[in-house]
């Protein structure tokens, strides 16, 4: 990366700490509120609350997505066109599963049905999830090699697609640029890692690991703030102010769990006689971010190595289990949560190309 990429990058890395944290200080003190027992929750505070929180967040994206964003900045106009398509989606989704997680605490007494129930709808919508809210469609494409994928028009230089279904059939969805732009051999680098990581069913383990993570969340919740027995507004409020704490938890722990699927990927390509070398070298120019040099920041901020570790883990054992890309996907399946921090972090805020696929290697 240029000298001016990195401080780019640093800027961006500020600003979804700060963005972050100031969801992380509001929940706290709606739960604190809710806590107390002070003043009513009915249906026009929670359209309000829902008003504010998308003004103080569209200060954040146009910030992200607007003044900071890597590769050429886009014209006013057009980053108002795509995060506004953008935010509308995203907030249907998250309306939807608010209806849902209101149908779970009336029907079930909690919301663990609910946000199990969302997941799965994720999971199996996220190929569409990803073209309504960046508008670059989803295509079948044959390139050269005549390996079949899935591409997508998207203007964002950070896009990096990822796996589309299960199993040893999982689709694997690319940048429309990239069969244009990468050479072959770093581009069949790429998809063999890709193909590696479905053939290990990494894509399925990381949903079922992220769906207990997130379901323990749920229930230490509600029975520390007895969420059940409150009425349904503030119970909503409560189940969006400390899922988004426990989100934030993952922040903390998921990167350091899944730095280990990247180096395994790695290896993975390198036994099967290819280079990944180059295409290690490129990532980072692509997604404007190198990991970082003090090795704390990167375990807790950047979920994809460096390319200096990644190069230097290829001689090394993997040492761990292989859970799967755990943190960016936290990223997406926290919607089932009700919370925004998918849109909150560094690599993300202000880019709905990225909403539903972040940043991964």
């Amino acid at each position: 990366m240029t000298p001016e990429q990195t401080k780019l990058a640093r800027r961006r890395l500020s600003l979804g700490i700060a963005n972050v944290g100031f969801w992380v200080l509001a929940s706290i003190c709606g739960l604190a509120l809710i806590r107390s027992g002070r003043g009513s929750i009915d249906a026009s505070t929670i359209v309000a609350i829902v008003a504010a929180v998308l003004g103080v967040q569209a200060i954040f994206d146009t910030l992200g997505g607007g003044l900071l964003m890597p590769g050429i900045r886009p014209t006013p106009w057009a980053f108002l066109k795509g995060w506004g398509r953008g935010v509308i989606v995203h907030s249907l989704v998250v309306a939807v599963i608010g209806v849902v997680a209101t149908l779970s605490l009336r029907w079930t007494g909690g919301f663990c049905t609910g946000l199990t129930a969302s997941t799965v709808a994720l999971s199996l919508t996220r190929r569409f999830l990803h073209a309504a809210m960046s508008g670059g469609g989803f295509r079948s494409v044959t390139i050269g090699s005549g390996e079949k994928l899935f591409s997508t028009r998207v203007d964002d230089p950070s896009f990096t697609g990822g796996l589309v279904g299960f199993g040893s059939h999982a689709g694997i969805l690319v940048s429309e640029a990239w069969c244009q732009s990468i050479p072959g051999p770093e581009l069949q680098v790429e998809l063999s890692r890709r193909r590696w990581q479905a053939e290990q069913g990494l894509p399925f383990r990381t949903v079922i690991i992220l769906l207990l993570w997130n379901l323990t969340g749920c229930q230490t919740g509600a029975l520390t703030f007895d969420l059940g027995s409150l009425p349904t507004g503030a119970a909503l409020l409560g189940q969006a102010c400390w899922m988004t704490l426990w989100s934030f938890l993952g922040l903390l722990v998921l990167p350091s769990l899944g730095r280990a699927s990247v180096f395994a990927a790695d290896r993975a390509v390198a036994s099967m006689n290819l280079d990944p070398s180059g295409w290690i070298r490129r990532l980072p120019t692509m997604t404007g971010e190198d990991g970082n040099d003090r090795p704390w920041v990167e375990a807790i901020f950047y979920p994809i190595p460096s390319a200096a570790r990644r190069m230097d883990s290829l001689g090394s054992p993997v040492r761990g289990p292989v859970f799967g890309d755990l943190a960016r996907s936290q990223l997406f399946y926290s919607l089932a949560g009700l919370t925004l921090l998918g849109r909150a972090v560094h690599c993300n805020v202000g880019r709905p190309a990225l909403w539903v696929f972040p940043p991964s290697a």
